[in-house]
């Protein structure tokens, strides 16, 4: 259910889970209580700021930035879970996330592995480990997206909470494939041709089988931290603000 369609003064959740891709978003379809909603925007800041802003206009209270990122930091392993406390623009800008929603995420440590640290926002994936290292140093973040930036400049504008809760998907020396960018349409689905033109690519049978492994691994994290979310009730207290 999206934005679009049902939030208002009836006792719906005012959390708004906003997540690239149909694939994230799948890991979100809890049972009907779980307190948020979940709006699909397509890759990249701007769908990502817009998918936002409707949220807001249509009476998000809390704008959370959901889905999978690419590991910086050589710690970070697929399947660990980034809960940054700050989310950083590749022009320089930076976003702090809601601190009491943060130091209650980040007590879910007992149940997950996570790192806190700065997570950056890119316009297009990176896709070499040399291009990752480069970032991480520069910019001196653990983990990178192309959304969380452009819902957290939103979320301040609006003046509602934001955090980001990220899951890695590739590790920082892993290399994705070129163009894999266009495997996705504008909504965030899996485009099939693209896709296969790849496969059909010897030379990066290695390589894809590398990252569909990762990719298990981090959709099955991704899933166990929506059930944690739920069953832990982090957001109840959230969907229950007051009207702004």
């Amino acid at each position: 259910m999206s934005f679009e369609t049902a939030v208002g003064r009836d006792g719906i959740p005012h959390v708004a889970m906003v997540a690239a891709l149909e694939s994230e978003c799948a890991s979100l379809r809890l049972p009907a209580t779980a307190p948020w909603h979940v709006t699909q925007s397509g890759p990249g800041g701007e769908r990502a700021a817009a998918a936002a802003t409707r949220a807001v206009a249509a009476g998000a209270r809390v704008l959370v930035s959901w889905g999978l990122a690419g590991g910086l930091g050589a710690s970070l392993v697929p399947g660990m879970v980034v809960i940054p406390r700050r989310v950083v623009a590749h022009d320089g800008g930076a976003y702090d996330v809601d601190p009491a929603l943060h130091a209650r995420l980040a007590g879910l440590a007992d149940e997950l592995a996570i790192e806190t640290g700065d997570l950056l926002t890119v316009r297009a994936p990176l896709e070499s480990p040399e291009t990752k290292r480069a970032a991480c140093a520069l910019h001196r973040a653990v983990a990178v997206d192309m959304e969380s930036a452009a819902i957290a400049r939103v979320a301040a504008e609006a003046r509602v909470p934001f955090v980001a809760l990220r899951v890695v998907f590739d590790a920082v020396a892993d290399a994705l494939p070129t163009g894999a960018e266009q495997w996705l349409d504008e909504h965030g689905r899996r485009r099939l041709a693209p896709a296969l033109r790849a496969v059909a690519s010897p030379a990066q049978w290695g390589g894809l089988m590398t990252l569909i492994r990762r990719y298990r691994v981090a959709s099955r994290s991704l899933a166990e931290l929506a059930r944690v979310l739920a069953r832990r009730r982090v957001f109840d207290d959230e969907a229950a603000r007051p009207e702004r």
